[in-house]
């Protein structure tokens, strides 16, 4: 059974970006969907989406997460956390 993850991929692009507050996101997926996955199903990976603005978001896959993290001293997957329990425990 599938999860409709589209109420959080919402919620997450309500957030400001992770590193600047750029309020204009992405919804960006710490899990990869992969080249060429389909991007209007619903999946499990959404829910490690982070808000990124458009420029940290093309950053982070120029770089990857390791350089990223090193970049801005900024933990992507503590946000994972963190909006994930804010989603699941308001």
């Amino acid at each position: 059974m599938a999860l409709d993850t589209k109420e959080y991929k919402k919620y997450i692009k309500s957030k400001p970006c992770s590193v600047c507050g750029d309020i204009n996101v992405d919804a960006h997926h710490m899990d990869t969907i992969g080249m060429g996955g389909n991007k209007n199903l619903p999946t499990i990976k959404d829910y490690s989406c982070v808000p990124l603005c458009r420029i940290h978001h093309s950053e982070w896959h120029q770089i990857g997460n390791e350089k990223f993290k090193d970049k801005y001293n900024e933990d992507l997957w503590k946000m994972v956390y963190w909006c994930m329990r804010e989603w699941f425990c308001e």
